[in-house]
């Protein structure tokens, strides 16, 4: 007898709860959109699973992420009103960006661990604490099993959302987690010189590189491209590109010089306003 028929014979309550390996799970826990309909599209429950870990492995530790995870973290808050808690980040939090993506500032806690084990301790407290909307902790040193408390943590509150940050390295072990993605930038492509006509366009148009690791699905078809800037920062640097170079809609844009800035988890060209 074949696997449909089998599923055909159970009971309408007992087959609803059989998920097929070939087909993408639906929403066994909460979710909270990405912000990203083409990641949305491929998460199981259409979005970010609530209660319980989330991997992204990244090829530095300083990698951009947060076009990737901020839309989801600033809707917890606003949900919850709680405090959303970055925990060893690689670099001091631009408040200013944060408040600009609709994160207030007044709702962020920054904490640095002094020692190994004080950001997998705090990132569990945080976790069991009801005023937090969301965790993110950049645990590069976590273990299987610091893993399996955090999951373990994160499951006794439907509503927390939690990312840990690790290396890719650490791709090439398993993990409890119930969604696990490798972040990073799309090979290579022919770079244009400034008189190519797709020269501002692709200056205008960075992407992350999002590939699915584990989900309760099939494996992703090819890694998904998504934007690596907000639409209104987007719009920004399209005015603020060189003279004379067009933009995405062929229209012309004049130069804006732009400064540096000391380097920050969240930099002015990394959120949109």
């Amino acid at each position: 007898m074949s696997a449909s028929s089998c599923l055909s014979s159970l009971p309408s309550a007992l087959g609803a709860s059989v998920w097929r390996a070939d087909e993408l799970a639906g929403a066994a826990v909460g979710t909270v959109a990405s912000g990203h309909a083409a990641l949305d599209a491929e998460l199981p429950g259409g979005g970010w699973p609530l209660g319980a870990l989330i991997e992204l492995l990244q090829p530095a530790r300083d990698a951009p992420v947060w076009s990737l995870l901020l839309p989801a973290v600033v809707a917890r808050q606003q949900a919850s009103g709680g405090a959303v808690v970055l925990v060893n980040p690689p670099h001091e939090p631009f408040l200013p960006a944060f408040a600009a993506a609709g994160l207030p500032a007044s709702s962020v806690l920054w904490v640095r661990g002094e020692t190994p084990v004080a950001p997998l301790w705090a990132s569990e407290q945080a976790l069991r604490c009801a005023d937090v909307a969301a965790v993110l902790a950049w645990l590069p040193r976590a273990r299987a099993g610091d893993l399996r408390r955090l999951h373990a943590a994160a499951a006794l509150r439907a509503d927390s959302l939690l990312f840990v940050l690790r290396p890719q390295a650490a791709g090439a072990a398993g993990s409890c987690a119930r969604l696990r993605l490798r972040v990073g930038v799309p090979a290579a492509a022919p770079v244009h010189g400034a008189g190519h006509p797709d020269a501002a366009r692709q200056a205008l148009a960075p992407a992350l590189c999002v590939d699915i690791l584990k989900r309760r699905g099939p494996p992703l078809d090819a890694p998904l491209q998504l934007p690596a800037q907000a639409p209104r920062l987007r719009a920004l640097l399209a005015a603020s590109a060189p003279a004379g170079a067009a933009g995405p809609g062929g229209g012309k844009v004049r130069s804006l010089d732009t400064k540096k800035e000391e380097s920050h988890a969240l930099d002015r060209l990394a959120v949109a306003a």
